[in-house]
């Protein structure tokens, strides 16, 4: 019974916040780069992609009225290119990819008004889990498998770090984002090698089905 009025108190006190919750969802295109150091220079290889989300905005009123955390589930196609083999002297081989993730970043927002226009600027932490994909790789093609430990495999989670900025006009926005990628990407760690990066920015357009009251 204490249990039940525990949980039930909990509710009460959180539904003003999950009544003003913004809902939205949003596409775009991504530019996305695998960055490595090889001798003394980063090297980046780079693709395009998409990217397509659902979103959420959840304000934090009681601590103050501007701030929020702003999360989502977003489809994120990328990939790029990366060095290996380099303890062959004399030889590296080239590596080309794409594959898809589901990002889950969870972003602390700070929103303030601009005339007519809301402006949000927002940085958290980034979930990447790798879903599936396809690599060339010796002039190979052959589909990218994650949580293996076979050389043409990539790790299947990342944590990124996230920051971005978003204009919104009544229920229409646009919204930049840069996320860069914390761990190596490699799933197979050999000697003479360096390690491999994600990073990746979005441009998107969105919609919000509900915005806060």
């Amino acid at each position: 019974m204490k249990k039940a009025t525990l949980i039930a108190l909990i509710l009460l006190l959180a539904f003003p916040v999950w009544g003003q919750i913004a809902w939205g969802v949003r596409a775009g295109g991504s530019y996305s780069s695998l960055v490595q150091k090889v001798g003394d220079k980063n090297e980046s290889g780079s693709r395009m992609g998409f990217s397509v989300a659902g979103m959420a905005d959840i304000p934090l009123h009681f601590i103050y009225k501007r701030l929020s955390v702003r999360t989502e589930l977003a489809l994120v196609n990328q990939g790029g290119s990366w060095y290996s083999g380099q303890d062959i002297e004399g030889m590296a081989f080239y590596n080309r990819c794409w594959y898809n993730s589901l990002h889950i970043p969870i972003n602390l927002a700070w929103t303030f008004p601009f005339y007519d226009i809301r402006i949000s600027l927002y940085a958290g932490p980034s979930l990447d889990f790798s879903l599936f994909g396809h690599m060339t790789s010796r002039e190979e093609n052959q589909h990218l498998l994650f949580g293996h430990t076979a050389e043409k495999d990539l790790k299947a989670f990342d944590l990124g770090i996230n920051a971005g900025f978003a204009v919104a006009y009544r229920r229409y926005f646009l919204s930049v984002n840069i996320n860069g990628g914390t761990l190596d990407r490699r799933a197979v760690v050999r000697e003479g090698e360096s390690p491999v990066y994600q990073n990746n920015v979005t441009f998107s357009i969105g919609y919000y089905f509900r915005t806060h009251h």
